[in-house]
């Protein structure tokens, strides 16, 4: 049996928890953490800085072709610039969102993503981590909350970074990117069929995550017998 470490998927919509939960479990596990989306938010800030058009376009491949992206995980860097600090705005969300939708941006961020989650001892947090980056991986999750609850939590996180926004814009937001998610061609967010589904509604983190443990546990006593 091979000795390389798990990797382990963690998808789901905006606002499920998802972030906090992958986190924790990978701290706990001592694996490294790969926040897939933060990748596509750098990208997103590149384009909007760039000025371009969230479309497919020779100027859009060729920003793509000269663009230097890097990442370690969680922290991002586009041309030797580290901006994890910088892509946490609605405005980079609302654009990344659509950037996602097209062949060359995945083609460009894809396989960033692969060659970190290949040596294994590592959890990838996104949105289609277990569908198309790893759809190989040892353990998927798929986290999901009801539409109020993902709003709150959304809400509450922006203002921790003062964001100043309402409960009410939050929810509409998080509705127009479950529907832009779910409804693109390309890559779009669902649950992968060999997923462990847990709903985080009426749970804490800290729940999350042991029933994320107990599911990881059993997983290595699966391969040890």
């Amino acid at each position: 049996m091979s000795s390389r470490e798990s990797v382990i998927t963690v998808d789901g919509p905006a606002g499920a928890g998802k972030s906090t939960a992958s986190r924790e479990l990978a701290r706990r596990l001592g694996y490294r953490l790969l926040d897939t989306g933060a990748m596509y938010r750098a990208v997103a800030l590149s384009v909007a800085r760039a000025g371009l058009p969230p479309e497919d376009s020779a100027a859009l491949r060729a920003h793509l072709a000269r663009l230097r992206l890097e990442s370690d995980g969680v922290r991002v860097w586009i041309d030797g610039e580290e901006v994890t600090s910088r892509i946490r705005t609605p405005e980079v969300s609302e654009l990344t969102s659509r950037l996602t939708t097209l062949r060359p941006v995945r083609d460009a961020v894809t396989p960033l993503q692969r060659r970190l989650a290949a040596p294994g001892g590592v959890v990838l947090e996104g949105r289609d981590t277990g569908t198309v980056v790893c759809p190989d991986a040892d353990i998927k999750f798929y986290v999901d909350a009801a539409l109020d609850a993902r709003a709150r939590r959304r809400h509450a996180e922006l203002g921790e970074r003062g964001v100043a926004t309402s409960l009410d814009a939050v929810r509409k937001e998080i509705e127009r990117r479950d529907e832009q998610d779910m409804g693109r061609q390309l890559a779009p967010l669902r649950k992968p069929v060999d997923a462990i589904v847990l709903d985080t509604t009426d749970l804490e983190v800290d729940q999350v995550v042991e029933r994320m443990l107990e599911a990881v546990e059993r997983r290595r006593c699966s391969t040890r017998s």
